[in-house]
């Protein structure tokens, strides 16, 4: 599996499904029209220009988070609001039906996240909160990220790096990892043996200018550093699927703790993978 991930980006999204539900990952064609992925670039490299960048952005590069107009959420109703946040929620809506996920909704918020030339790695880690809720044994997935390239990435510029079908098995990686950023992240040293640990399952994933990833939030995932010398930028959105019962269109297995699940099981936000990751 280690190098570069054979994963093509997808015309016709069947396979795209496939690769998601058992990789963690896929690549789509992102559909963009003529222009847009030039206007994108001015409209983030404006933002960056106007923000700060505090220590705690050394391995994302930057974390500013933009909200919609028309698609916000209340619990963002203090980051600042951008139409364009809007066309980003929006413009991948049938691209998510035709994968079979089109139960899945916005956040309300977009991160434009930027390495500059130099910036180092971005540390193992994976995003799902759930991990004491049976749906962390869910086969589909019940939280995704969406990764927007501004530009070709390479092993060179920081691409991203993932661990295929670590979102379904625990693998001896997890038992070391910090949790991320706010978590602890933030703070490890570049030095940290398990957290930037070359791992033999690791795939890299280049994608070419206007290609979508898509990927679940349990997978482990990371970044090269950017060695070269020009800023890499992706814009990332968070989606989640409304309904926590078993999807209307799955016809495989279902574990049987989601089977037995109460259905006003609380959510408890943590980080670190529990017993429900076998």
């Amino acid at each position: 599996m280690k190098g570069v991930a054979e994963v093509p980006t997808q015309a016709t999204f069947a396979p795209a499904r496939t690769n998601l539900l058992e990789q963690g990952f896929c690549v789509v064609d992102g559909r963009l029209p003529k222009g847009k992925i030039e206007y994108l670039s001015d409209w983030s490299d404006k933002w960056l220009e106007s923000m700060d960048r505090p220590a705690r952005w050394k391995y994302q590069g930057s974390d500013i988070h933009v909200i919609g107009v028309r698609n916000s959420a209340k619990r963002y109703a203090n980051y600042p609001k951008d139409e364009v946040v809007d066309f980003l929620i929006e413009h991948p809506r049938d691209i998510l039906k035709e994968i079979g996920l089109g139960d899945f909704k916005s956040g309300g918020a977009f991160q434009i996240i930027s390495k500059p030339p130099g910036a180092p790695a971005l540390y193992w880690h994976q995003d799902w909160a759930r991990w004491d809720d049976p749906l962390s044994l869910s086969p589909w997935p019940q939280q995704i990220f969406l990764n927007w390239y501004l530009s070709s990435t390479t092993l060179e510029n920081g691409c991203l790096r993932v661990i295929p079908g670590s979102h379904l098995k625990r693998l001896d990686i997890h038992e070391h990892l910090v949790p991320p950023h706010e978590g602890g992240g933030y703070d490890v040293e570049e030095t940290n043996e398990w957290m930037f640990h070359d791992h033999p399952l690791a795939v890299d994933v280049p994608v070419e200018t206007g290609d979508l990833v898509i990927a679940d939030a349990r997978l482990l995932h990371g970044t090269r550093p950017n060695q070269s010398n020009l800023r890499r930028t992706v814009l990332l959105g968070w989606y989640f699927r409304m309904n926590q019962d078993v999807p209307q269109d799955w016809d495989g297995p279902v574990p049987n703790e989601i089977r037995d699940r109460d259905p006003d099981t609380p959510f408890v936000f943590n980080r670190r993978p529990g017993h429900y990751l076998k």
